[in-house]
């Protein structure tokens, strides 16, 4: 599939799953793992864009690791307040981002998934 780990190659298959009909570019990051960008994931009516690219890497240690950080293309929130804690612009794989620093300090691998992370970091998102 992606000559990645095989936990790796599911948490991919996965991904696709959750985000069927969406574009997903998997990219081998050299090491095992993968780095991931899901197209148009929609971020709510709070931001404009209100749909973006999501991406993050999946490393070789997982499931045992955390998926963090997460990024998402740039939005601007339409009252024009600023991005709050946890939301910082930079640029990652050649693209300028928002980096969501969400760390899941209780990850349970047999619980957790990149997947589910994903979506709990968009759920989120879209709430501040």
């Amino acid at each position: 599939m992606t000559s990645a780990t095989p936990p790796v190659d599911d948490a991919v298959a996965a991904v696709r799953d959750q985000y069927a009909g969406h574009p997903v570019e998997i990219v081998p990051d050299g090491g095992g793992g993968v780095y991931v960008i899901i197209d148009n994931v929609d971020v709510g009516e709070r931001y404009t864009p209100s749909a973006t690219w999501l991406g993050f890497q999946i490393n070789a240690a997982y499931p045992i690791s955390d998926v963090y950080p997460l990024y998402m293309g740039q939005v601007d929130r339409v009252d024009g307040q600023v991005h709050g804690e946890g939301i910082q612009a930079i640029e990652w794989q050649g693209r300028p981002a928002l980096q969501l620093s969400r760390r899941s300090n209780r990850w349970n691998p047999r619980l957790d998934t990149a997947a589910l992370k994903a979506e709990k970091v968009i759920t989120w998102f879209s709430s501040q």
